[in-house]
């Protein structure tokens, strides 16, 4: 199966056509783990489900709100130990895992809601206590209001040790972060995920780009056969896909419009009014009908969530603009020219992008008016 030109692939799906056996094509999961050493959905049972992502090639969020603070003594005299002292054992799942065979990359994340009773400690618990996983805090504008623990997130945050992820429901029912925090899941939902290459893009061919890449995703998502392997929620029950955008600096560098000029022509069109007239505005109009015509495939599919931003960025590095400059890894502008990617796995590569325009030179306001015009 041969990619479209104006699609890029993630590394998990081209893999898994290659190999149907080896990795997964899904790229990330979530699991949410009831109060329970035992059952379906138990403590254990989630560190097989990580155990078979990591395996597997995929990322995977681990929501761990539902289990006991540490001290908490339930009904049968059992004390909890808290959700702090498993997140332990999910770091030491990871590091071992994805260093045993083929390298598997996947990334772990553990979710906490801001109002548990042991969220504190989740903020505070030193790096080199948790070093294989990424931890994240869930929350409503209402737990921010009442939490105590304000100073403490931000400096988590600050730190680079917590990341923030809202909180979310689809149908009176709460679904939850995927590793990338843009894509929300039940639990075992999986996410398949590619891009539109709008860097390989024409002025006459972005719609063409967003058609091709939403229809070979529901096609993809039929056949992956995820739910076979009795971790995974089947295809059939597990209604997502996400396409995100990759290289819009690169498509805005090779028609001489800035972030300023296209998130305008967006702010018009978004509203009802005509944009001025130039190759801003056709970028614009290309966007709008190709999420547009996305969107009415992924509704014929039956799919109940189906776009991203740029939740795998990483497969940018492999797409080339028509000029031979490196794609840039989503909507937003790079923060330099060129960047080396280090890897402890694949050593240090370099990268151009061109002469895009960077983030120093686009300024918030201008990227912010295009992100907002993108998600209208």
């Amino acid at each position: 199966m041969f990619s479209h030109p104006l699609v890029a692939r993630t590394g998990r799906i081209e893999s898994w056509l290659k190999e149907p056996e080896g990795r997964l094509p899904v790229s990330c999961t979530v699991f949410v783990v009831e109060d329970s050493i035992e059952g379906d959905n138990g403590i254990e049972a989630s560190w097989r489900f990580v155990s078979h992502a990591l395996r597997f090639g995929a990322g995977v969020a681990v929501h761990l709100s539902k289990i006991r603070p540490n001290g908490h003594t339930n009904a049968k005299g059992l004390v909890a130990s808290g959700p702090v002292s498993f997140a332990k054992v999910y770091s030491a799942l990871n590091e071992t895992i994805r260093r045993g065979g083929v390298y598997k990359n996947g990334a772990c994340v553990l979710h906490l809601d801001l109002d548990h009773t042991d969220i504190l400690e989740f903020i505070t618990t030193p790096r080199s206590e948790l070093p294989w996983v990424k931890r994240c805090v869930d929350l409503t504008p209402e737990m921010w209001e009442k939490s105590p623990h304000k100073e403490a997130l931000l400096e988590g945050i600050k730190s680079g040790d917590i990341w923030l992820n809202k909180i979310k429901h689809q149908y009176g029912k709460r679904i939850y972060s995927n590793v990338c925090l843009e894509v929300y899941l039940p639990s075992r939902g999986t996410c398949l995920l590619q891009h539109v290459a709008l860097s390989s893009c024409l002025l006459g061919n972005i719609q063409e780009g967003f058609i091709a890449g939403m229809s070979e995703l529901c096609d993809l998502h039929s056949r992956t056969g995820v739910g076979k392997s009795g971790e995974y929620l089947a295809s059939e029950n597990d209604r997502q896909v996400g396409l995100g955008m990759l290289g819009l600096a690169n498509l805005l560098r090779r028609y001489s419009v800035t972030y300023e000029e296209f998130g305008h022509a967006l702010e018009r069109i978004n509203t009802g009014l005509t944009p001025k007239e130039g190759d801003a505005a056709k970028i614009a109009f290309g966007i709008k009908r190709g999420i547009l015509a996305a969107a009415d495939i992924a509704r014929e599919h039956g799919m109940e969530r189906a776009f991203a931003i740029a939740p795998t960025a990483s497969c940018s590095y492999s797409v080339k603009d028509p000029d031979g400059y490196t794609s840039c890894p989503e909507i937003a502008p790079p923060i330099a020219r060129s960047v080396d990617r280090d890897s402890g796995t694949f050593g240090v590569t370099s990268y151009d992008y061109g002469e895009v325009e960077i983030a120093s030179e686009v300024g918030w306001d201008a990227y912010k008016r295009v992100a907002d015009g993108i998600m209208t």
